[in-house]
């Protein structure tokens, strides 16, 4: 499937709130190495051709280019080949925030057209996990890139660690198996704490509130 062929907008945001949850489940359960990391990037890039489809009717060469990239990075890393993390977690974030993007322009498209429906919904609650995964990516690459451990336990966690604590902080579960050791940690969970939150009563809350007097 070509990524820069036009496509007509499906706004089939429920297959794509499925899709998302399966690629972040997936994501967490792969094994922390090269293969496990390529295999979860082509999973991204498949999702990412999945948003395009449900939310743009245009031509996009940043899309095109980001998707095939990952495709290439992710493959080549999926057969042994090594790769340097800072690649894969470069294009990770990069997929995560195109889909982002395309997911809130499409939704946006869609209550235009037809207001609020189970369909916006759904791409909202799809940006919301969005959001998760680029502050995994976040993490992923300051633990990567800084000397010293990124947890207070010791440990600069694995790409699936990473995804769990980013989704226990966005939702404030909270667990405390892992947390911040820095400063620089500490702020970005205390962002994603408030990005997470103010989404949730903000977003979704105005999404639902309407799709009931909608249905009323």
């Amino acid at each position: 499937m070509a990524f820069g062929r036009p496509q007509v907008a499906t706004h089939r945001y429920g297959q794509v709130l499925a899709a998302t949850v399966l690629v972040i489940v997936a994501t967490i359960a792969l094994p922390d190495d090269h293969v496990g990391r390529g295999i979860a990037l082509l999973l991204q890039a498949a999702l990412l051709v999945m948003v395009t489809i449900a939310a743009r009717d245009t031509r996009s060469r940043t899309l095109t280019a980001i998707g095939f990239a990952a495709v290439v990075f992710g493959a080549i890393s999926a057969v042994g080949i090594r790769t340097p993390g800072w690649n894969l977690l470069g294009l990770s974030g990069a997929v995560a925030t195109a889909m982002l993007v395309t997911v809130g322009t499409g939704v946006v498209a869609l209550i235009r057209r037809d207001g609020v429906n189970v369909q916006a919904v759904a791409g909202g609650l799809v940006s919301y996990l969005l959001v998760g995964m680029i502050f995994a990516d976040v993490v992923g690459a300051i633990a990567d890139g800084t000397s010293g451990w990124y947890f207070a336990q010791n440990v600069d966690g694995s790409s699936g660690d990473h995804i769990y604590f980013s989704f226990i902080t966005l939702t404030t579960t909270g667990y405390g198996d892992f947390t911040p050791r820095t400063e620089v940690g500490r702020a970005i969970s205390t962002l994603e704490v408030l990005v997470g939150q103010i989404y949730l009563v903000v977003v979704v809350a105005l999404l639902v509130g309407n799709l009931r007097r909608r249905d009323a």
